[in-house]
């Protein structure tokens, strides 16, 4: 590859029992917004930034941050809503229009010499891409963002109905990365998955679909969670590893 990976995910979320590894950075976005955060350090060439989905702060998400920076991949999470004192909910991520996630893309390219791929899960993805899309409008020929990694997705500009078409909203007809959606099929979004490949594709960027068997959505952070979904939340770092795999033969080929 010719330069270093930075993966900026948004799967990921703040824990509220953290590893002594992890370290506090609190940095400026502008417009007298301050952005905390959390970074497990490692020394290879990937970097993955979480950012809360609209569930808010897991655990398994931060073990597996921190598993993954054993393995040589940084990872740093940030907290959307708590920049914003926004509450936990779907309406909140869907409410951010993308700046912060531009900002911090901006904040990675400053210090660091790697490759950005984001990943978000859930209604993260709204502000992941709209931030993804502002960045690229801003930095036509950088080449440092030039992928994605999403898991279920929630990108429909309203809430399904019996009977009527799904309609998505702007961001995905104008996205242009590749892409790798990791999608539960114990879900109903299951059903719209290849429909939303489909109106990926047609706005430029290259996705693949990896179905996870037995899950729902949220399955790393349910209350309610099935044995199965108990295994895949345990799988979360070999299942971000294997999307990365799969966006660098997507690149290469």
């Amino acid at each position: 590859m010719p330069h270093r990976l930075v993966l900026l995910l948004s799967l990921f979320l703040l824990a509220p029992a953290v590893s002594a590894d992890a370290e506090i950075e609190r940095i400026r976005l502008g417009d007298g917004i301050d952005m905390d955060l959390r970074r497990f350090s490692a020394e290879g060439d990937t970097l993955l930034l979480g950012f809360p989905c609209d569930l808010g702060m897991g655990r398994a998400e931060a073990q597996a941050g921190e598993v993954l920076s054993q393995r040589g991949i940084e990872v740093w999470m940030a907290d959307l809503l708590g920049a914003h004192f926004l509450p936990i909910a779907p309406s909140s991520m869907r409410s951010l229009e993308g700046r912060e996630v531009a900002r911090l893309i901006r904040h990675a390219v400053e210090t660091t010499d790697k490759r950005i791929i984001l990943i978000a899960s859930g209604y993260g993805a709204v502000p992941a891409l709209r931030g993804a899309r502002i960045w690229q409008a801003e930095h036509p020929d950088s080449r440092r963002l030039d992928g994605a990694i999403l898991f279920y997705p929630m990108l429909s500009a309203h809430n399904p109905e019996p009977g009527q078409p799904l309609e998505y909203l702007e961001v995905v007809h104008h996205t242009r990365l590749p892409m790798v959606i990791m999608q539960p099929t114990n879900t109903p979004t299951r059903f719209w998955v290849d429909k939303l490949k489909q109106t990926l594709e047609n706005g430029g960027s290259r996705v693949q679909v990896e179905l996870l068997p037995g899950v729902r959505g949220h399955f790393y952070d349910r209350e309610d969670a099935t044995e199965a979904e108990r295994a895949m939340a345990g799988r979360l770092p070999e299942l971000v590893e294997q999307a990365l795999k799969q966006l660098t033969q997507m690149e290469a080929s």
